[in-house]
């Protein structure tokens, strides 16, 4: 049975169109036609479409970023709305235990939050953010994030962009602006080999004694970049480089300056 996997994103619950299409056996550039056509019958009917659809995108094996959707239970019951049969009821009893399930997550977690005292938790977060070597821009994104949970006021937290006025890019987007000719993954496969990035595993929340790999800049690598906290998962980091030093860390993985 397929378990639709469910995470919490600026404080909605969210589900990938690519699992939605695994979960209703449909090719996803299908399911992504249908998705375009609600969300201009939503538009036309001024419906908030970010209630039911988020545009998104996803960078695959090539390399190649590709458009998906981030998908609401709204969203879900719209696309479950269009199915028939059995394929109808067992989607739908599918995310609605999906959605169930990280909703009961969150509510545990922040009753337990709540036992713990509020110094505790920001000095708990100090931690982890140094485990995971991300920037300030992303500890700063925790540190609200808790402020938020509390219900306390989080304006006077400095707003910070990456690194001060450094452009920051991910490596598939600076890989195509430079003209490299390297896709993203073979790229990452060379700063695995020498050092600059790692790889790290967490626990996964969709599937109990599993876990789910992610790539981070190592100590080495963060000169030529930071780690910020995923979107889509606070426990884990996504590298982002800098835009003014990639092409010199690009010709040191590949050989072209000795160092």
């Amino acid at each position: 049975m397929y378990d639709l996997t469910v995470f919490e994103q600026n404080g909605q619950l969210l589900t990938d169109s690519r699992e939605v299409a695994v979960a209703v056996d449909k090719e996803h550039y299908d399911l992504i036609k249908n998705i375009r056509q609600y969300i201009g019958y939503l538009t036309d009917g001024e419906f908030s479409v970010s209630e039911y659809f988020i545009e998104s995108s996803y960078i695959d094996r090539t390399g190649r970023a590709l458009p998906c959707f981030l998908c609401t239970k709204k969203g879900c019951d719209m696309i479950a709305n269009k199915l028939q049969g059995k394929k109808g009821v067992i989607f739908t009893a599918r995310y609605i235990e999906a959605f169930g399930k990280m909703k009961e997550f969150i509510e545990k977690g922040v009753q337990y939050s709540k036992q713990v005292s509020f110094k505790e938790q920001v000095e708990c977060i100090g931690v982890v953010a140094d485990m995971l070597r991300v920037n300030e821009a992303s500890k700063l994104l925790m540190i609200g994030q808790l402020y938020k949970s509390y219900d306390l006021p989080a304006e006077f937290l400095p707003q910070y962009e990456f690194n001060g006025n450094r452009e920051m890019k991910s490596a598939t987007d600076l890989l195509k602006r430079y003209g490299l000719g390297m896709s993203a993954k073979n790229f990452n496969l060379l700063l695995l080999e020498y050092g600059y990035l790692e790889e790290r595993s967490r626990k996964s929340t969709s599937a109990p004694g599993k876990e789910k790999k992610y790539k981070a800049l190592t100590d080495k690598g963060l000169k030529y970049g930071e780690n910020a906290v995923s979107p889509q998962c606070q426990r884990e980091v996504q590298p982002m480089y800098y835009a003014d030093s990639f092409k010199e860390l690009f010709d040191i993985v590949v050989g072209l300056v000795v160092v």
